[in-house]
């Protein structure tokens, strides 16, 4: 908590440092404005009355930022891991700690507006983007469910107005090769259309030993088709078809040992067999690239996303709306002890999704008040298996769970936001969003033995339960209030306070269990700046968030069921800033400190039983680290050449302080501070660009998340070590 205190101080200190730094400027030299839909209608990033980035799609393809784990060094906050093809999003930390097949996101997901219920989608979309915009802190007013973290929105380029093809080549270390292909124009007067295919494929870099046998290698391909109608009258429509398909080991646990287990430790009541099962060398311990493993790891995962985004624009109103559906489904199998003994075994967990999302916005805009009311209602069946397989244990009978559960989730929602501007210098902002959601649930569990005979069920440690309805059902308010004045065109301070929700639900491999909502209301205040004629963007905000009923994953033998801290709080700030020191040379950075910790919490170690429950009160939160920092510059030089009219040149360093992986004082819980540094360079011209790139030149060795259970071992998914290719994109 005293980490906070110094936060004030240093972040005014590092605004007034970068508006002195830079003297006399050319007039000609100016940061282009950036253009945002974070509050739902178009506006100046400078003038948003909240925390959002945003990078374009441009910037991110010279980065080699073909993934959402790509993002972490861009943006102040913000936390990313990936696990059995499933991406783990924390920001200003709140997000999920753990997937389990059944978690739902804390940082809402979503695709040209519209809302992506589950975090395993994959790189939807990420080859034909125009944006993506981060909006930091609860955002319950205008996204509504699960984004008590923020909300990620990624806004895909539109047809073209005029005709263009281009083809993407790209090769890479670890046997890595890709390729995408777009053609974009009008059909007709009114009709313009889209096309996107692209595939790829990569060895991976975890080796299964001995042998060095590829261990998280994975394949891939996919489509998107955009259709748009414009007209001159009032009308417009955009009509978007997306689909992806991954195979291959990748798209299961890439999780390694950090403690290995010991198959002698009791689980869920039951013992091993009372022989020493485990050899010394049957496990690797904490080598992040490197495991041992008896059952190769497998999995799929397809992906289809539909979304219709109709406009009808009046010259006092605007009427819209978007609707979206998802088909999703997702297996993995994998050896879940990751050494060479029998212990653990996913012997094809998998889960499928459908959705249906609808919202319908009315706005309008006069000299001083800008206005938005919406209807929003979503529906998803979800049905997630997640068996897992125990062959010693019940000594030596074996456990195989087999819990199965559908699941239907309906929601409903009403919102308005306001902003009124009582002079051109004082504007007030006004939100309030009313919801509903529901889930009702089929719950089956039953245990096995390994020649199939059923195990009776045995109240608290092997609950079998058969076609078990569950409901859970909320209702809430969630209001903003924030008030934004401008002291000149570029300098203004805003402030707010809002109220963000995540709803509650049921543990699947739990019988009858449930967790609560989890609610936050968080107070920010902020600065938008920029200073000699826009040659330097300085933006600043320090925020406090308290949780109520504060969700996190616990794993607990054969059970990974969600828990309810009642109380966390989160402080901290960041700044963002960009310096553009000549015609050719810019700077920027990114910096956030943080203190994050949970006010009241108690929990046992599922990896170490015999310490019994223990007091977490103000214990750090998980991936929360104190501190992260993103330096770059980025250098332009132009050229005359016949194919080439620029060079560019970009390095990057990111640092951060520890990060908590598990709340309980381990060796294998905290990862210490480290970083990592990436170079980004490219010959572009009118027709041709060659790229080349390196990410963690450093080979730099850091864990991103971990878990524990009770045979004592800690596994955890480590970031990805050096990385290097090269790219070549040929445009019409």
């Amino acid at each position: 908590m005293s980490n906070f205190k110094k936060v004030a101080p240093a972040l005014a200190l590092a605004l007034t440092q970068a508006s002195t730094m830079l003297h006399a400027d050319e007039s000609s030299l100016m940061i282009e404005e950036v253009l945002v839909t974070a509050q739902k209608r178009s506006s100046s990033l400078q003038d948003a009355l909240m925390s959002v980035s945003a990078i374009s799609g441009e910037d991110m393809s010279f980065r080699a930022q073909s993934s959402v784990e790509d993002l972490q060094s861009s943006v102040p906050g913000l936390n990313i891991s990936n696990t059995g093809g499933a991406v783990l999003i924390s920001m200003r930390g709140i997000g999920t700690n753990v997937f389990s097949g059944a978690t739902e996101p804390g940082v809402a997901l979503h695709i040209d507006g519209v809302y992506q219920p589950r975090p395993s989608i994959g790189p939807l979309g990420f080859s034909d983007l125009a944006r993506v915009e981060l909006l930091r802190g609860p955002q319950g007013t205008l996204y509504g469910r699960n984004s008590s973290g923020g909300v990620i929105n990624f806004i895909l380029n539109k047809p073209s107005e005029e005709f263009e093809a281009s083809g993407l080549v790209r090769a890479a270390n670890y046997e890595t090769l890709g390729a995408v292909a777009k053609i974009s124009g009008p059909i007709s007067e009114h009709f313009r259309a889209r096309l996107v295919l692209e595939g790829e494929q990569t060895d991976g870099y975890i080796k299964e030993q001995p042998g060095n046998r590829n261990s998280n290698e994975s394949n891939g391909y996919g489509s998107r088709v955009a259709l748009s109608y414009v007209s001159d009258g009032i009308f417009s429509a955009d009509l978007s078809y997306l689909y992806r398909y991954d195979n291959g080991a990748g798209m299961s646990s890439n999780a390694v040992n950090r403690i290995s287990p010991d198959p002698q430790r009791e689980l869920t009541g039951f013992v091993f067999l009372p022989i020493a099962t485990s050899q010394p060398d049957d496990a690797i311990t904490d080598e992040p690239w490197q495991r041992k493993l008896n059952y190769h790891p497998d999995g799929e995962r397809r992906t289809v996303n539909v979304s219709t985004k109709l406009n009808w624009s009046w010259d006092a109103l605007d009427l819209s709306y978007t609707g979206g559906y998802q088909d999703h489904f997702r297996t993995e199998f994998f050896d879940a002890d990751y050494t060479a003994n029998d212990i653990y075994y996913i012997p094809g967990r998998h889960d499928s999704s459908e959705s249906f999302g609808h919202e319908l916005n009315i706005s309008g805009d006069t000299e001083k008040l800008q206005w938005l009311a919406g209807l929003y209602y979503f529906e998803e069946e979800f049905s997630p298996y997640l068996p897992a397989d125990v062959p010693q244990a019940g000594g030596g009978a074996g456990i195989f769970v087999r819990p199965k559960t559908v699941e239907d989730i309906e929601a409903i929602a009403v919102f308005s936001d306001i902003t009124y501007a009582f002079t051109d210098q004082l504007e007030l902002n006004l939100g309030v969003r009313a919801l509903q959601d529901e889930k009702n649930a089929v719950q089956n569990i039953a245990f096995y033995t390994a020649g199939g005979a059923p195990i009776p069920s045995v109240p608290g440690t092997l609950e079998s339960c058969e076609n078990l309805e569950l409901k859970t059902e909320a209702s809430k308010v969630t209001p903003k209030v924030g008030l934004r004045y401008a002291f000149s065109d570029s300098f203004s301070v805003y402030g707010s306070r809002s109220v963000g929700y995540k709803s509650g639900g049921s543990n699947f491999t739990s019988c009858g269990d449930t967790y609560d909502p989890e609610e936050v209301v968080s107070a920010e205040i902020g600065i938008r700046s920029t200073w000699l004629n826009r040659r330097v963007i300085a933006n600043m905000s320090i925020y406090d968030s308290q949780y109520k009923n504060f969700q996190t994953l616990k794993l607990n033998g054969l059970r990974g069921d969600i828990i309810n801290a009642k109380a966390a709080r989160i402080t901290g700030g960041e700044i963002e800033a960009q310096f553009l020191l000549t015609q050719t040379l810019t700077l920027s950075s990114n910096i956030s400190v943080m203190d994050a910790y949970y006010e009241d919490f108690a929990d046992d170690d599922s990896s170490n039983p015999d310490a019994g429950e223990q007091d977490l009160s103000g214990v750090e939160l998980t991936r929360a680290p104190d501190y992260t920092v993103n330096i770059a510059a980025d250098y332009r030089w132009p050229l005359d050449l016949a194919s080439f009219d620029e060079m560019r040149f970009r390095l990057e360093h990111f640092r951060s302080a520890d990060v908590t992986l598990r709340p309980f004082d381990g060796p294998a819980d905290v990862q210490e501070a480290y970083g990592f540094s990436n170079a980004f360079w490219a010959l572009n011209g009118a027709n041709l660009s060659l790229r080349l790139f390196i990410k963690n030149i450093e080979s730099s060795e850091y864990y991103l998340f971990a878990a524990g259970d009770s045979t004592g071992r800690v596994h955890g998914s480590a970031g990805a070590p050096r990385q290097y290719g090269v790219e070549l994109n040929y445009q019409l």
